[in-house]
């Protein structure tokens, strides 16, 4: 029978403190608030989606989530030093959101899908 070494973290060191791999805690928070920011700013401000039918528009969210991570991910190994590690992931997202509309039309024109205000 094979045995498996089970390895115990080091109380003396945080993982979360450390600059060579990512936690998945780290990971948590721009995924968990991009859902509900692209619900807000879909749903509730006044837009129009033109062009493609559901499964365009789906795969422009995804697109759109994508690059949320990617530039959330930059700006967090850009940030991380000056503001330390919960510094540089609160900072990051804050800056990302901000960003959100505009990644969003980017994201959505990938898939050749406009978003533009509404007509009043």
């Amino acid at each position: 029978m094979a045995r498996t070494a089970v390895r115990f973290a080091d109380p003396d060191q945080s993982d979360i403190d450390s600059d060579e791999e990512d936690t998945v805690v780290e990971w948590l928070p721009p995924i968990c608030l991009f859902w509900t920011v692209i619900a807000l700013y879909l749903g509730g401000f006044e837009l129009e989606i033109r062009g493609g039918g559901g499964v365009r528009q789906l795969i422009g969210v995804l697109d759109t989530f994508v690059l949320y991570l990617a530039v959330w991910a930059l700006l967090r190994m850009v940030l991380r030093g000056p503001l330390g590690t919960i510094g540089g992931i609160a900072a990051a997202c804050v800056i990302t959101t901000v960003l959100l509309p505009i990644l969003s039309r980017i994201g959505f024109l990938i898939v050749r899908v406009r978003i533009t205000k509404a007509a009043t």
